[in-house]
């Protein structure tokens, strides 16, 4: 009977050490704070928040502020855009964050195709239309493109129209019937990114040779 006293007092001592570790590095903590999402580096406005820019903390209850986002809830916090600037260690909550900006993936802008360079191009030529683009002789292509204006001298759409001289628009699908329009194409804008302008500008430059407009149809 000693000695079953002793044995139970030895197991009382041990479950009393361990639940004061426990207590010491892990209880203390989940019953007296409460975790939340800081941020483990510094993000700026306008960054998207990505899960790497993310951590958890244990805080008091008293420093949690309004609305702060919990481990639980990361997923509305991934991809969303920082509304400010939000310092290392910073609880986040939705005052912090926006929706992100529309990123702008079409990074195409208008370029004059200038009269001089043209040798070759359809009176039928249309806004709308996609043309391809070689030299003089076709065997040097310069790319496919969109074509926005299609200008007179005086900088006017050139459009088609009826035969009574009525407007039909800045477009007919099928280029034959395109029999009237309204004046003599002097010049046309497509629809590119700077880095393929450059490279007929390159061509023109070093070869003195005028463009073949290929038109594709709209």
């Amino acid at each position: 009977m000693k000695r079953a006293k002793q044995i139970i007092g030895i197991l009382l001592i041990i479950f009393a050490v361990t639940a004061l570790v426990y207590w010491e590095t892990d209880g203390r903590n989940r019953v007296v704070t409460k975790s939340v999402l800081v941020a483990s580096e510094n993000i700026m406005e306008g960054q998207m928040i990505t899960r790497q820019m993310l951590t958890t903390v244990n805080a008091m209850p008293e420093t949690v502020i309004a609305g702060a986002f919990t481990p639980d809830e990361a997923h509305r916090v991934e991809g969303k855009e920082a509304a400010q600037d939000i310092a290392q260690n910073q609880q986040i909550s939705g005052l912090s964050l926006r929706e992100p900006s529309e990123v702008v993936t079409d990074q195409r802008s208008p370029y004059v195709i200038k009269p001089e360079w043209i040798d070759s191009r359809s009176s039928s030529l249309r806004r709308g239309d996609i043309i391809k683009i070689y030299n003089r002789d076709g065997s040097y292509y310069l790319g496919s493109f969109e074509v926005v204006f299609v200008k007179d001298v005086a900088e006017r759409e050139v459009t088609d129209l009826f035969g009574d001289g009525g407007s039909y628009g800045s477009n007919v699908s099928d280029i034959r019937n395109r029999t009237h329009s309204s004046g003599v194409i002097s010049h046309l804008e497509i629809l590119t990114e700077l880095e393929a302008y450059q490279r007929i500008l390159r061509f023109i430059d070093d070869t003195q040779e005028q463009l073949l407009i290929v038109q594709k149809g709209s």
